[in-house]
Formats: structure tokens, C-alpha cells, sequence
């Protein structure tokens, strides 16, 4: 049987904007390892974990797990560097667990971060574009351009479209804000963020429609340390669940959820003998919202709620005045299940490689009563979920923490699928056959800083031909006033293969007419009731 695994301290750095607190990556990781230090009598260690996702680019560093046992003198133990991109702090976590679980060893001391701030904002836009497909990255997409794709596709099954997406939105960035703002290790820490602001074209520029600048978390350096121990501790690693998805979601067999979420929660609950997250108590969540709409998508993925209900869960009615979200019924303080308290990856800040075990130490905090925040702490916190998304949703990790008194009885769950076989499925790239073929946009895009920096808008769909999708550019320009993912969610287009394989298409009719949506959106725009005109273009992060 494997051994039970506690967490015997953690240590937070502030999360900072400026790029001045910390000299290199080897100060963020000693802050973090002095914190925890003074938070735990574990002093000796058998192992080191490093996660970090990007130290060859932002710090110029390689073999960076070795330096960092020279730098803090821990020389002379095994130490290994865990990466999986924005998952990366929860993926070193979970590898730490299993050794102790093993038998192996009795403590293994756990580090993760990122150092960010060494370079531009376009600059740490190209290097994390760089976990993007190469099929998609050849039509410009970013990470923020991927999710807005699994954005539109969301809110479209929820019937949302135009100026009722930006509500949404909106009242998600105010709610991260306040409660970043009462955080004194966010990014944000006393920044709260106006709903008027989100509506200020020169304030929030467009990133990757629907998403604007204040839907993305910022580039900003921290660090996170967990020593894990097989010794007996108040709080332990109660469930662990990790999955893969495709690399492009090209291949993926739906487009409007994260189905490795669904999977790392399933494994995850499996694992601690939970049939029904829904009717835990005590439970408190940090979920993986690197961008505002992520976080309804995550609370659907991850079982704890309806998806028609999970944008209520958050913000309440989007009409009026937002509420204090730590007063949210369902996720504020007092709600079934209290999510993410701590500002989230929006206004905590999400240093890439950190991010994951920044979330499983907030829970641990909240578990343990000594969460940063006071007026975020959850009376009676028992049961701690944190949940990372590496990548467009292709790495993901959710992690169970729970108070170790054992007063909550395991159930008995199914056992889940725990092993695949190779597929000889692959996907063809190149469709010549296809010039001309008719394809349904299932989601579309404007993407106005792209993966090499270029300035867009660059205007992408998704399109299905013959149960097969593909990527396409927009021909022709659009016309004054006209959006991209209004005007095209659902329709048939013309697909055109032009060069070397270059794949384009055409909007039906255009020219000889207008289609109904068109009709109705130049109704609204003339008597006012319609969406926003494009906003001017501008930086991304």
C-alpha cells in the first residue's frame, strides 16, 4: 500500500509586477525556501523538485534544478526539474507525492517559480506562444488566442453572444480584482479593478476576441515552496489526478470544455473515495483561470456545478451594480464551495511556472487557518482542490488536499480508465482536396497581437468539413462594424487552399447580399442596442 504523504510547511513570495524584487530566479526560489523553512520542522530533505517552465528563455539558464540545490546547499541529494508548461508547479508536486508514496523516501522539498519580468511583454508573448501547435502557431495564435476560441464555443452553447459576453467578463475580471485587491501576496494587491474600467477602450485593448487585456492574467515574477514528508501533519495529499489532451485542438472531439479537466478530476476524486464533489463540506478551491473566462469553464469541467449555472455561481445577475464576492452564496466565504479567494491567477498574478503550487499552498493555508487574507479565510475549511491547466488544456493536474483528523469516510467510486493504447490516428496536414469544399465555423477569432508579434488583426475560424477540422483565414477584409465571431458562429463558408497548402475562406453571399445575422446586427447598430464597434487594436500580453 503507498504510504500517505502530508505537507509539513509552505513559503509564498509576494508576487511582483515590476521585475526589481528578485535579482534572479536563485533569489525567488531561496525567498520561497526561507518562508517555508520558518513555516515547518522539517529541516532535512532526500529529494528536490523544481518546477520551472521557461528558465532557458527567461532567465538564460539550463540544468536549473542542479544550480538551485548548489544555491540554497542542499548539494548532494537528487534533484529534478518538472515542466509542463503553465502546470508546471502543480506537475512537480504530484511527481514529489509519488516518491514519497513509493516508500522511496521520507521528504522531498518542492520548488517551483518563474522570473518573467526579464523581458518585454511581446517578448514573453512569443516564448509561452511557443507550447502552441506549430499548425496553429502558422496562423498566429497565442495561448489567449486558443482560449478565446474555447471561449466563443462555451458561450455559444450557453445562448451568449456580443455586449451579454462582455458583461460576463467583466464582472469576472471586478470579482478577481476585489479580492486580489485584500491580498497582500497578489500581484494586485490594492488594485481593484472598476466594471467601467473593462468597458474603456483605452484602457482594456483587444487581445484575441472576445478576450481584452483586463481577461489576461499578467507576466510578473513569484515563487512557491511545499516540503512534503511522510510524517504525520495536520493537512494531507488526499487525491491526485492528472491527464493529457491533444496537442491542437484540431483533434479534439469537442471544442466548448477541457476534457483533461474531466479526467484529472475524475482520477483525482477516484483516488479519495469522493462519489459527489458537489456535497463535500468544508471544501475550499483555487482554480485555473489564467483568463476571466476560464473560470466558469473550470467549475463545469471540474463537477462542481451545472454549466448553465456556473456563471451565476460567480458573479450573480449580470445586470446592476457586482456584489462583494466574498458574499457570493455559492463561492464567497461562506458558500459551498469558496473559489478562488485568493484573487486566482487574474490578480494573485500567474508566474508561469509557480502557478500550480501557488494554488495547492493557498489551499493548505485555508485548511490550516492561516490563509493571507483574513477576511478571505473559509471557517471550517477541510478539503482543499487546486487545478491547473498546462498548455491550451492539454496537461492538466487537479489536486485534493484534506485535513488529516480523517473524520470525512471514503465512498466507493468506479474505477476510471487508467491505461490507453497507442492510436494510429494522424492528422492530415494538408488538404488541397479541399479547395472549395463548404465548411461550418464552429468558433472564430481576431487575433490582434499574433505568436510572432505581428500586429493584426489577423481574422481565424475553426471549420469542420466532412468531420474534419481545419483552420482558415479570412479572405477578405471585414466590413466597418462587423465582428468575426458574431458574424460567422454557425454559418457556411467557402474553404480556399492557395501556395503551399495556405488555407483561406470566404463568407457565402457576400457582395450579393446580406445574410439574416447580418440584417439584424445592421438593425441594432442603427438604433443602438448592438454591440461595441471593433475595438482598436493595441499590445497583448
Amino acid at each position: 500500500m503507498a504510504k500517505e504523504v502530508y505537507i509539513a510547511g509552505v513559503g509564498l513570495t509576494k508576487v511582483d509586477l515590476t521585475g526589481h524584487i528578485f535579482g534572479s530566479a536563485f533569489d525567488l526560489f531561496a525567498e520561497a525556501y526561507r518562508r517555508a523553512l520558518e513555516d515547518s520542522q522539517v529541516r532535512s530533505f532526500d529529494a528536490l523538485q523544481v518546477g520551472i517552465m521557461d528558465s532557458e528563455e527567461f532567465e538564460n539558464r539550463a540544468n536549473i534544478a542542479t544550480k538551485v540545490a548548489d544555491h540554497l546547499r542542499l548539494t548532494g541529494i537528487p534533484a529534478i526539474r518538472s515542466e509542463t508548461a503553465s502546470s508546471t508547479g502543480a506537475a512537480a508536486l504530484h511527481e514529489a507525492t509519488y516518491k514519497i508514496a513509493s516508500g522511496e523516501f521520507e521528504s522531498v522539498l518542492v520548488l517551483c517559480g518563474e522570473r518573467m519580468k526579464t523581458v518585454t511583454t511581446e517578448v514573453a508573448t512569443h516564448i509561452m506562444s511557443k507550447t502552441v501547435d506549430p499548425v496553429e502557431r502558422s496562423f498566429g495564435f497565442t495561448m489567449p488566442a486558443l482560449i478565446a476560441l474555447v471561449t466563443q464555443a462555451w458561450f455559444r452553447d450557453r445562448k451568449l453572444k456580443g455586449r451579454a459576453i462582455s458583461e460576463v467578463l467583466a464582472r469576472l475580471m471586478v470579482r478577481a480584482h476585489a479580492l486580489g485587491a485584500d491580498n497582500p501576496l497578489a500581484a494586485f494587491q490594492g488594485k481593484p479593478e472598476p466594471l467601467d474600467a473593462y468597458f474603456d477602450p483605452k484602457q482594456n485593448l483587444p487581445v484575441a476576441t472576445p478576450l481584452m487585456r483586463k481577461d489576461c492574467s499578467p507576466i510578473c515574477d513569484g515563487a512557491a515552496a511545499v516540503i512534503l514528508t511522510s510524517r504525520p501533519q495536520a493537512v494531507k495529499i488526499a487525491g491526485l489526478g492528472s491527464a493529457t489532451d491533444t496537442s491542437s485542438i484540431l483533434d479534439r472531439a469537442e471544442l466548448s470544455h477541457l476534457a483533461a479537466t474531466r479526467r484529472a478530476a475524475q482520477l483525482a476524486y477516484w483516488r479519495a473515495g469522493i462519489r459527489d464533489p458537489r456535497a463535500l463540506e468544508g471544501l475550499v478551491i483555487e482554480a485555473h483561470d489564467a483568463f476571466n473566462s476560464l473560470l466558469p469553464i473550470d467549475l463545469a469541467d471540474l463537477g462542481l456545478v451545472d454549466a448553465d449555472d456556473s456563471i451565476e455561481a460567480l458573479v450573480g445577475k449580470t445586470r446592476g451594480d457586482p456584489a462583494d464576492p466574498l458574499d457570493h452564496p455559492v463561492t464567497g466565504v461562506r458558500g459551498r464551495m469558496p473559489t478562488n479567494l485568493s484573487g486566482g491567477l487574474k490578480a494573485r498574478g500567474h508566474p508561469v511556472g509557480g502557478t500550480g503550487l501557488f494554488q495547492i499552498a493557498e489551499c493548505y493555508l485555508q485548511i490550516a487557518g492561516r490563509f493571507p487574507n483574513p477576511k478571505a479565510q473559509v471557517k471550517g475549511a477541510r478539503i482543499g482542490l487546486a487545478h491547473s491547466i498546462g498548455g491550451p488544456g492539454n496537461n492538466v493536474y487537479v489536486t485534493l488536499l484534506e485535513a488529516s483528523d480523517g473524520r470525512r469516510l471514503r465512498q466507493p467510486v468506479p474505477r476510471p480508465r487508467l491505461t490507453f493504447e497507442a492510436s494510429d490516428h494522424r492528422r492530415e496536414t494538408s488538404l488541397p482536396s479541399l479547395h472549395g469544399a463548404r465548411g461550418v465555423v464552429e468558433a472564430a477569432t481576431s487575433i490582434y497581437v499574433t505568436a510572432e508579434g505581428n500586429v493584426g488583426p489577423v481574422h481565424v475560424a475553426l471549420l469542420r468539413i466532412d468531420g474534419r477540422r481545419v483552420f482558415a483565414r479570412l479572405e477578405h477584409p471585414l466590413r466597418e462594424g462587423e465582428r468575426i465571431e458574431e458574424l460567422l458562429a454557425g454559418e457556411t463558408v467557402q474553404l480556399l487552399v492557395k501556395g503551399e497548402g495556405d488555407h483561406y475562406f470566404e463568407l457565402q453571399q457576400r457582395g450579393r447580399g446580406f445574410t439574416l445575422a447580418r440584417i439584424v446586427q445592421a438593425i441594432r447598430r442603427r438604433v443602438g442596442r448592438g454591440p461595441n464597434e471593433t475595438p482598436p487594436t493595441g499590445d497583448t500580453i
